[in-house]
């Protein structure tokens, strides 16, 4: 393992942290598609490698360095299971909303170091105003990691006197940590694609949240870090596009294996002596090094920024989302085309690929990843002002 060291202190990198789990993740594939949730074995490594809380400061856990390293995580863990690197980064996600949090109600909620968060952004909920906090109550759907969760971060419509009812202009809308007890989680999650993610749905009934539990996008950031600044909305898509380049690699890799092991004596042609085969990995290996050295240094672009305290601007946070949008829909055409190329053997579990092709389209319906953002990100380019509510959060 590569360490940095720092003075006395010595900091194990993400990502060699994510390679320590790669061959359990990789071992524990079959009992993670059956159960629909990650295995428990793995569950606990990446507990102790703290990967459930890259999003948080580093004095609970978290990692404040350079981000990229977060995207090698979860290229590494989508390279051997999909499903694991889903998990770490919707952890991510769920422990960078903390950042809202004032500094006694951050440290309640992550203080214990095998704690696993889920969230939804989705505002599915609703929050009636009472004395001290609020009443919530909703149904969640795709809440990815619900069984393993011992907290999560949820939407709601907040209501109260003389406020929108309705989702709409004006309407007030919070994040709210709640604990498990008070949450029921109904088996939803029957999928083909990261089916190990247990995304199931989520049901709330009126549940006191004291007010110190909820936050919004404009409230305070009581950490002043680099990392704290970062943008949320297309961070969270650089994440989703490292996953797909890692599922990209899975199959990319097991057609080059398959190609090794199925050389069979005689003339007839094997698979590797195929032309579309040769072709496929050939551009296989240029997209995945190309799409990966945009990806990190658009991100890298924003950490410097990030550590020198600039504002970002619209095209730094453009070229983020383009090369996250564009990494992820490629890997999906190759990954598809890797699919094609093999022949029948795709058509078997036993051959990474099945897999794979299935995960890539999964990864690619989360809405962090959608085509709109291309059009976001091709406003800033042309002069003009990107307006989707997410692109500079």
């Amino acid at each position: 393992m590569n360490d940095i060291s720092s003075g006395q202190a010595t900091i194990t990198l993400p990502s060699d942290a994510a390679h320590n789990i790669y061959e359990s993740a990789i071992l524990s594939r079959e009992d993670t598609e059956k159960d629909r949730k990650i295995a428990p074995d793995v569950v606990k490594k990446l507990a102790e490698q703290l990967l459930f809380r890259l999003g948080l400061p580093a004095s609970l856990g978290g990692w404040e360095g350079n981000p990229v390293e977060t995207l090698k995580v979860y290229e590494t863990l989508a390279s051997a299971e999909a499903s694991v690197a889903w998990i770490v980064w919707n952890n991510h996600l769920a422990c960078t909303f903390g950042r809202f949090l004032d500094e006694s109600s951050m440290h309640e909620i992550y203080n214990n170091p095998s704690h696993v968060y889920a969230n939804s952004a989705r505002p599915e909920g609703v929050a009636n105003t009472v004395d001290g906090g609020y009443l919530v109550s909703g149904q969640w759907t795709l809440v990815s990691g619900s069984e393993l969760a011992d907290w999560f971060v949820l939407r709601c419509l907040v209501i109260s006197e003389g406020s929108p009812t309705t989702l709409g202009p004006g309407a007030n809308l919070k994040l709210f940590f709640i604990p498990k007890k008070d949450v029921e989680v109904i088996d939803t999650w029957h999928v083909g694609g990261l089916n190990g993610t247990g995304s199931h749905d989520i049901i709330v009934k009126d549940a006191f949240v004291k007010s110190e539990y909820a936050v919004d996008f404009d409230s305070p950031v009581i950490i002043d870090s680099a990392y704290s600044r970062l943008p949320i909305g297309c961070m969270n898509a650089a994440g989703c596009a490292a996953m797909s380049l890692g599922v990209l690699k899975a199959a990319m890799d097991d057609l080059i294996d398959m190609c090794l092991e199925r050389v069979t004596p005689g003339k007839n042609p094997d698979l590797r002596d195929r032309t579309t085969v040769q072709d496929t990995i050939a551009k296989s290996k240029t997209l995945l090094a190309s799409r990966r050295i945009q990806l990190h240094q658009s991100v890298e672009t924003l950490w410097e920024a990030a550590l020198q305290k600039q504002t970002f601007t619209d095209i730094q946070l453009a070229d983020v989302w383009a090369a996250s949008c564009e990494a992820a829909r490629e890997s999906r055409a190759m990954v598809s085309e890797i699919y094609a190329v093999a022949g029948t053997a795709s058509l078997y579990k036993k051959h990474r690929i099945e897999r794979a092709h299935r995960d890539i389209h999964a990864i690619l319906q989360h809405g962090i990843i959608q085509p709109h953002w291309m059009s976001q990100a091709g406003m800033a380019y042309v002069g003009l002002t990107p307006h989707a509510a997410m692109f500079r959060i």
